[in-house]
């Protein structure tokens, strides 16, 4: 999975295995599971990796340069390094799965 620009894809779908199977990288790298409280946020930052994240559960509006995007569950964002983004999640909070890509 090479991460060339910044994109969300909208209802991707899948169950908590099959996302996890989808987005374990084939060669180096890793997955995790996060969850955001309600209305947590993540001010503007980058990562040295391409990572995507994939929404589980409620809800986030995440930022990438200027743009917001509410994205929900199913939705499958794919962010290049060095990319800057922030999020701050929905009134129910967000649990999403972060693939890291080395």
């Amino acid at each position: 999975m090479d991460v060339k620009k910044a994109s969300i894809k909208k209802g991707v779908g899948g169950k908590f295995e099959e996302v996890i199977k989808e987005l374990l990288p084939a060669y180096t790298g890793y997955v995790e599971v996060q969850h955001d409280i309600a209305f947590q946020t993540h001010p503007s930052h980058t990562h040295p990796t391409d990572e995507i994240l994939h929404i589980l559960e409620g809800s986030i509006y995440f930022t990438v340069e200027r743009d917001t995007v509410l994205c929900q569950a199913g939705d499958r964002i794919h962010l290049p390094k060095q990319t800057v983004h922030s999020s701050k999640a929905g009134p129910d909070g967000c649990t999403y799965v972060i693939s890291i890509l080395k």
